[in-house]
Parts: structure tokens; sequence; C-alpha cells
């Protein structure tokens, strides 16, 4: 098939969809672009940025935005017929209630543990260790009986991690933000004021915030056994035949758009320029491109 009638047959789909839609769709995100997510800190859109390319190869649809948090987000999508949400991780729990593209919306180099420097002394890890050294979350909590890690509600961390967590918080060792603010921002902030001794993150978002929240308190960080090298942010879907169509719509519309340099810049907007080319390396390994 022909690029021009590839184009011409997704219009035609694009249409037909959104003709025979009952309803319009909704997408559910947790902030939009002008959106300020804690303590008047912007928050990192990188969501909005590639949907936005996305919406270039989908002519005719048209939804709603609705801004909802994560665990809102899931009860929707459980109960409304055509309702999407983006950058979620993958895992067959979720694959229950929800559609999810082929493709990952978003990827990000693997999760990080993030501590302060006392709390690194304190299990044993040295401070002219290697960026790419690599530990086990387990052992460390170990090592430090008495550290909490600060998580937030309705987020998945990927099936390893979420199992630790489960163990640990039945021994009090986890804390949940469940508030308005469920964000990485208000984690952060908790972890330099010394209210959680542990956070799980990823590099580019702790950078972003520790560089808006003007910390001065310098943290460390080490790779983690239980992440992985990468992580993707997959479109979800509700668990319908529209919701099955919408969910091929949007993975038809991020293998097209993934292919120009726009989406990865809308990626490597949100890190620091000495990662850009572990970055890009990354994204030409998932999106078969060669950038």
């Amino acid at each position: 098939m022909t690029s021009t009638s590839l184009a011409a047959a997704l219009m035609l789909m694009s249409a037909v969809m959104v003709q025979c839609y009952a309803d319009e769709p909704i997408w559910l995100t947790d902030m939009d672009d002008a959106a300020v997510v804690y303590k008047n800190v912007p928050g990192i859109d990188i969501n909005a940025a590639t949907r936005r390319l996305l919406l270039e190869h989908m002519p005719g649809y048209q939804d709603s935005v609705s801004i909802v948090n994560n665990e809102r987000a899931f009860q929707i999508l459980k109960s409304n017929t055509l309702a999407c949400t983006g950058n979620k991780v993958r895992n067959a729990e979720r694959e229950t209630f929800a559609y999810f593209t082929a493709l990952p919306q978003l990827i990000f180099p693997g999760l990080r543990l993030y501590m302060l420097q006392a709390t690194a002394k304190q299990a044993g890890l040295s401070q002219n260790q290697p960026q790419e050294a690599t530990q086990s979350l387990a052992a460390l909590s170990a090592i430090l009986p008495q550290a909490r890690i600060g998580i937030v509600g309705g987020r998945n961390y990927g099936e390893p991690l979420q199992q630790l967590f489960a163990q640990l918080a039945r021994r009090n060792r986890i804390y949940t933000r469940t508030a308005s603010d469920m964000t990485a921002a208000a984690l952060l902030d908790m972890l330099v004021n010394g209210r959680i001794e542990l956070i799980v993150e990823y590099p580019n978002v702790v950078q972003h915030y520790t560089e808006a929240l003007h910390h001065a308190v310098p943290l460390a960080s080490v790779n983690i056994t239980e992440a992985t090298e990468y992580s993707g942010g997959y479109i979800m879907c509700s668990k319908t035949e529209q919701g099955q169509k919408l969910a091929q719509l949007y993975n038809d519309a991020i293998r097209q758009a993934s292919q120009d340099k726009r989406y990865l810049q809308a990626h490597l907007r949100w890190f620091d320029s000495s990662s850009h080319a572990k970055i890009t390396a990354l994204y030409n390994q998932v999106y078969h491109t060669n950038f």
C-alpha cells in the first residue's frame, strides 16, 4: 500500500469512526498544557505534546479532555464505553479493563532510586560509585529497615516493584501520596525535607522538579534491579468494541508520528542535553528509526 492510499484509508477510517460514536470520546489526563501541579510548578507535558502530534494523523477526530488523577481515570475507563488515557504502564491487571496501543506513546530511561546522601551513606553506597551502578531495592530496604518509600497512588511502577511495595506496605514501609497533588514533585519535596527516605522516579522527572522547586539539597541515586532498562507509557482505551478501534487508531498515529523528528524532540526537551544521545538511541531502538 502506498503512503497516499494508506493516508486515504486512515482518513476514511477516522471519519467512519467519528460518525459511528454514540458519544464523544473522552481523553483523560492528569494535567493540561497550562497546568501547575504543585506549589505553582508546571508539570511535564510530554503527554500533551506528543498527543498533539498524534492528532495530526487522526483527521476528523474530536474528543473532550477531562483532567483527573490516575485512580479516577481508571474508574472512568471501566464505566465509560469510549475513554482513553495516555502514558500508562501496560500490565496484565490493566488489560482486564482496557485495550492498549501496541506501541508506546512515550519512552523513558528506567526508574532510579533516589535518597539523601546521608541515607546513601547509611546504606553503604559510595559517593564515587559509577552512574550506571545497579543495586537491589529489596536488599537496600533490608539494610535500611526504618526507611519509608514514597509512591504515587494509582500509579504502576512495573510488576517487580509493585510486588515489593506490597510486601513493604504490610510493614508500614510505604507512604502513598493520595492528595489532590499526587505528583512526583510533592514526593520529591517530602524526600528533601526528610519526611520520607526513598523515592523511585525517572531521572528527567527528578531533574525537572528539583530545578523548579529550587532544591539545594544534593541527592544520591542508583539504578535498581527491579526496574526495567526503559519504560514505555502506552495509551489505554475502554475495553469495548469502540475502545479497541480507537486504541488501534492511536497506534497507527504513533507509528506514523514517531517517524517524524518532532516526535523525538517532544521527548528530548524534557531531558538534560547530556542524556540526549542515550534517549535518541533508545528511541531508535523502540520506534525503528535512525535519528
